[in-house]
């Protein structure tokens, strides 16, 4: 007789504090067991390697939190009242006639208008030169110096550049002996500015044939003179120092690890 697909069953297997810690938390935050969270995850894991999830989601449904009436809203807002109807616009003065012999009139005794004013005069476009006043002769010109108007200043040149500089900064230089990373037993030279870690033969550089390291792991990226180790969004990441990274300058003698496998950086 077959086993039912759905049956629960205890089951033991190795996990990480830290790893399981999270679970905790998670569990206490969505109102769950970490039981329900292990399943579902196993579940995700299996749908995105192309496997088709046995156990059905409705058996690991966490408990439904009773639904809370929604609080009932303010009281909707009454219409504005109409706005007010505009005044009437004033009735337009008129002016009042012109007292006799007043300026401006047209009775026998207004005064007559004044007389236009005169254009003025037209813009003075050069000066001449002022006489010297009487009885004072002009200065003597100073002796080596012809009379004739004065120079225009030479331009400024712009001064020769100094000995050593460069206008542009020379392009960044790979270190003297290169970088090289050792992984069980073989160095494998770092010959290009993005060198890939990952599982896919095609896809990388450095094949590391485990289920858990993704297809495009990390990558080295050499920028500005330095190279860096960079996580390339993989699910298991890139520690350093039992820490994980998402990108670090890589130094001599540094050591990573992806998954479960060491890689050790060399500038020798």
């Amino acid at each position: 007789m077959a086993a039912e697909p759905n049956k629960k069953k205890p089951r033991t297997f190795q996990c990480r504090d830290g790893l399981w810690m999270q679970f905790e938390q998670m569990a206490r935050e969505l109102e769950c067991s970490v039981d329900y969270l292990i399943n579902d995850a196993m579940k995700q894991y299996a749908r995105q390697r192309g496997y088709t999830a046995i156990a059905s989601s409705a058996s690991l449904a966490p408990p439904s939190a009773p639904t809370a009436a929604p609080p009932a809203g303010p009281p909707p807002i009454a219409a504005p009242p109409p706005p007010l109807a505009a005044p009437p616009p004033p009735p337009a003065r008129t002016a009042p006639p012109p007292l006799p012999g007043a300026p401006g009139g047209f009775g026998p005794g207004a005064a007559a208008p004044p007389p236009p004013l005169a254009p003025p005069p037209p813009p003075v476009t050069s000066r001449a030169p002022l006489p010297p006043p009487p009885g004072r002769a002009p200065p003597p010109p100073m002796p080596g110096r012809r009379p004739g108007p004065p120079t225009a200043p030479p331009g400024r040149v712009a001064p020769p550049p100094m000995p050593g500089m460069v206008s542009s900064a020379p392009p960044p230089r790979a270190p003297a002996g290169g970088l090289s990373i050792q992984y069980q037993g073989e160095v494998f030279r770092i010959n290009k500015d993005r060198f890939i870690i990952g599982r896919g033969k095609q896809s990388s550089d450095l094949t590391i044939k485990d289920p858990n390291v993704s297809r495009q792991h990390a990558m080295i990226e050499f920028l500005n003179g330095q190279y860096y180790i960079v996580d390339m969004g993989s699910t298991n990441g890139v520690e350093y120092n039992g820490q994980r990274v998402q990108r670090k300058a890589i130094h001599e003698g540094d050591t990573f690890r992806v998954c479960d496998h060491e890689l050790r950086f060399s500038y020798q």
